[in-house]
């Protein structure tokens, strides 16, 4: 299986990062892992899309020297009739200076999915089911009670008419940034939703008090829980003391999951609502039993899970990949590449 990962750039590429691992696991089994950014697709005068791509090389004997090498090694053409598998670990939420870069990179993507390539998650599926906004495809028993908008007033009204403090969060947001808990009366908060509607839509949702201990992200895999010799793939974030933001990018602390089964029947039902809206895999943030958000596109904390239950999640995902290659019979459509 020929496999390609599509990033916002390689420069960000880390050894502690699902897509390094994945990469490096499939290049393990099949000799083929390559990454490229969404600066470096194009389409060739044959209709082919070609990727400026640089291949990991998995002989090498740890993570670090492997993403050496691939940072040392030249670019090499890699055309989607080369391809058997394209997946999307693209973040636009943490580039959107490139915005149209992401969208003409996803549009080629679609052209090598009808010229035969497995491409995961569908980028048919990504548009529609954006990060945060994916949650109003759920039922309310599954979400916190929610508003999106760019009207300030609107915006006001929710939080005013909520029973307890309000979440405010821009809807193309990153790893906690410019999220607010906010409280109606408070003096500030005209001007705070000011300045979040001035920079696009604006998600309003009810905090869940639960969110203090934690909330835990549970990776959603072809329409079920991903698990591996019955334990789920799944990670406690807990944030520090005076944040009530878990993101480890903030400085929340990753803990084993322990599910309840109560959050891992919640996370099933989110799970075969994924797979609905054709989405393959994505990591679900759980406070108790209800989402406050979904990561579509580049969802992590899938190596603190392993550890923690120590099982091999990344090589369940690769496992995943090649059922789909097979089942779409890309495999045994081209010979392999010398």
């Amino acid at each position: 299986m020929r496999l390609l990962a599509l990033l916002n750039g390689r420069a960000g590429l880390k050894p502690d990062h699902t897509t390094t691992a994945i990469v490096r696991e499939a290049a393990r089994r099949h000799g083929h892992g390559y990454v490229a950014a969404v600066n470096d697709v194009s389409l060739t005068e044959d209709g082919d899309v070609a990727f400026g791509a640089r291949r990991l090389d998995a002989s090498l004997p740890n993570t670090r020297e492997a993403l050496r090498g691939l940072r040392t090694r030249a670019r090499e053409t890699v055309l989607s009739g080369d391809l058997d598998a394209l997946i999307v670990r693209t973040n636009p939420g943490r580039d959107r200076a490139r915005a149209l870069l992401h969208e003409t990179a996803l549009n080629l993507c679609r052209i090598a999915q009808l010229r035969g390539v497995v491409v995961l998650n569908d980028p048919s599926a990504l548009p529609i089911a954006s990060d945060k906004f994916f949650l109003t495809h759920l039922p309310e028993s599954l979400r916190p009670r929610m508003i999106v908008s760019r009207d300030a007033a609107r915006l006001n009204a929710f939080v005013e008419e909520a029973k307890g403090p309000t979440v405010l969060k821009p809807i193309f947001g990153t790893q906690g940034r410019a999220v607010f808990r906010v409280t109606g009366g408070s003096a500030n908060l005209a001007a705070l939703i000011e300045v979040l509607v001035g920079d696009g839509y604006v998600i309003a949702q009810d905090y869940l008090r639960r969110a203090l201990e934690g909330d835990r992200r549970v990776i959603a895999l072809e329409g079920k829980l991903l698990e591996v010799d019955g334990r789920p793939c799944t990670v406690r974030r807990v944030p520090h003391e005076g944040e009530f933001r878990s993101n480890v990018h903030l400085g929340g602390t990753p803990k084993k999951g322990e599910p309840t089964a109560a959050i891992l029947r919640a996370a099933s039902s989110i799970a075969e609502i994924l797979a609905e809206h054709g989405i393959w895999m994505a990591g679900v943030d759980m406070v108790g039993t209800k989402a406050v958000e979904i990561n579509l596109r580049s969802p992590g904390g899938i190596l603190e899970a392993a550890a923690f239950e120590e099982v091999d999640f990344i090589g369940a995902i690769v496992d995943s990949i090649e059922r789909q290659v097979a089942a779409a019979g890309a495999g045994a459509r081209r010979a392999p590449r010398p």
